[in-house]
């Protein structure tokens, strides 16, 4: 998905077939070399002169990095797994619906088919699409790099405005949700000025693990759009965690949300709009997430 127009800055182009390999070239072209991870992010800023990389080290032969399977209790998605195979893969229903139903939201087929979790998640735009799940889903990513591996809460991986924890050299290889015992539903929603191919104006996603007695025994609550980062609404999750499910428990949750974002004024809408938007969206997506767990009791 980078364009000839795109990479005049690019001096030249590797496609490693492992993991180590891909860190090792990255030593050995230093700073000025980026990882490709599908390029739909990429290649926009790279032909706007916004980034300006001489080495490109394409991941995408990299095995590893493309797997999907559950292990025991764990999803693990490879960060190479791209958002269409997510969309129509059966793996999600039950489990993390919501995930599959933001892969849906992103662009339109052709990017689907190319870009991928991984690269949506490295961009670290506070739009991204899926970030808001995986903080509702509790996931944990995989990172390499120089001194090895080692596995961070996604809460943990989104820093500031489109900067992650990634250290140099370093690359996100999976993406890692657990499966409970207990029942679940998810449900993401998005608000757009256009159904199809648009940057949210807010996006929502909650998750909700129901206990044997009928009560929320975890909840998770992301949103998107409304931060300089994505973010996870614990205030939201507090009012719904260990309460009886239903309109009065929506309702409070969605108002506790609004205390954790600090949406801005931009092209797309006003922050008072944005501010306006999450208790609705946090309200209805708690419903859909409720009557999902229920039919997976």
């Amino acid at each position: 998905m980078v364009s000839a127009q795109a990479a005049t800055s690019v001096r030249s182009f590797v496609a490693p077939d492992t993991v180590v390999g891909a860190i090792e070239q990255r030593h050995r072209l230093g700073d000025t070399a980026i990882y490709l991870s599908g390029g739909t992010d990429l290649g926009v800023v790279m032909r706007r002169h916004l980034v300006t990389p001489e080495h490109l080290i394409d991941l995408s032969r990299i095995d590893e990095l493309r797997t999907l399977e559950r292990v025991d209790g764990t999803i693990v998605i490879g960060s190479a797994v791209t958002h269409r195979t997510i969309e129509l893969s059966g793996l999600f229903v039950g489990h993390a619906e919501a995930l599959r139903e933001a892969c849906a939201t992103v662009g339109s087929v052709q990017t689907r088919n190319v870009g991928t979790l991984g690269g949506n998640l490295c961009n670290a735009s506070p739009a991204a699409d899926t970030a808001p799940v995986l903080l509702a889903l509790g996931a944990v990513v995989e990172i390499a790099g120089p001194d090895g591996r080692r596995l961070l809460p996604i809460d943990d991986f989104f820093v500031g405005y489109r900067r992650t924890a990634l250290a140099p050299g370093e690359i996100l290889t999976s993406i890692r949700i657990p499966v409970p015992d207990a029942p679940r539903g998810s449900a993401f929603l998005k608000l757009g000025r256009r159904k199809a191919m648009e940057i949210s104006i807010a996006s929502v996603t909650v998750r909700l693990d129901l206990a044997s007695d009928g009560t929320i025994a975890a909840a998770g609550v992301g949103l998107g759009s409304v931060a300089a980062t994505p973010v996870r609404s614990a205030s939201a999750e507090r009012v719904l965690t260990g309460s009886p499910p239903g309109p009065a428990t929506w309702d409070a949750a969605a108002h506790a949300a609004v205390g954790d974002c600090s949406p801005i004024d931009d092209v797309r809408a006003t922050q008072e709009y944005r501010a306006a938007m999450v208790p609705v969206l946090v309200a209805r997506a708690a419903g859909i997430a409720f009557g999902r767990a229920r039919s997976n009791a």
